[in-house]
């Protein structure tokens, strides 16, 4: 049987320093495909992931930030949301967890039933090059995000 969990409110240093790696996550971008949102958004499928201090950095860039921040295990959702079509949402934790499915069955439900909304714009590279490069400064799209606190 499974033992019952309940929520353990975060202490003043784990709010901390899961604050200062949210800092610094916003410092990244993934296209479709890379890093564990990339991956998570392509796929559709959700990624618990375990030790990610640990894991090549080609699968978590974060990896430096996970380390000094204290960063065990991450889990990305993907989600449908009303105003963007998929998104992938990561939450993460400062232990070890053990992968559970119940637990990602029901977060993406409660998650689902709450109609993720971000105000930001999702742009996917679709490998094709425009036909005025210098509008876009020569680079193609990528995921991209903005300040959610606008």
């Amino acid at each position: 049987s499974r033992p019952i969990t309940h929520a353990v409110p975060l202490s003043s240093d784990e709010i901390y320093h899961l604050s200062l790696f949210g800092s610094y996550s916003e410092k990244f971008s993934f296209s479709s495909g890379c890093g564990l949102p990339g991956r998570v958004y392509e796929s559709a499928v959700p990624a618990w992931e375990q030790f990610i201090a640990n894991a090549p950095s080609h699968l978590f860039e974060r990896r430096g930030g996970a380390m000094q921040f204290g960063i065990k295990t991450a889990l990305g959702l993907p989600l449908r949301s009303p105003n963007v079509g998929r998104i992938a949402l990561i939450l993460y934790s400062r232990y070890n967890r053990e992968k559970d499915d119940e637990l990602v069955a029901k977060l993406i439900r409660d998650f689902q039933i709450m109609g993720p909304r971000p105000r930001w714009k999702l742009m996917v590279d679709t490998g094709k090059t425009p036909s005025n490069p210098a509008a876009n400064n020569g680079q193609h799209p990528a995921i991209v995000t903005s300040d959610m606190n606008q």
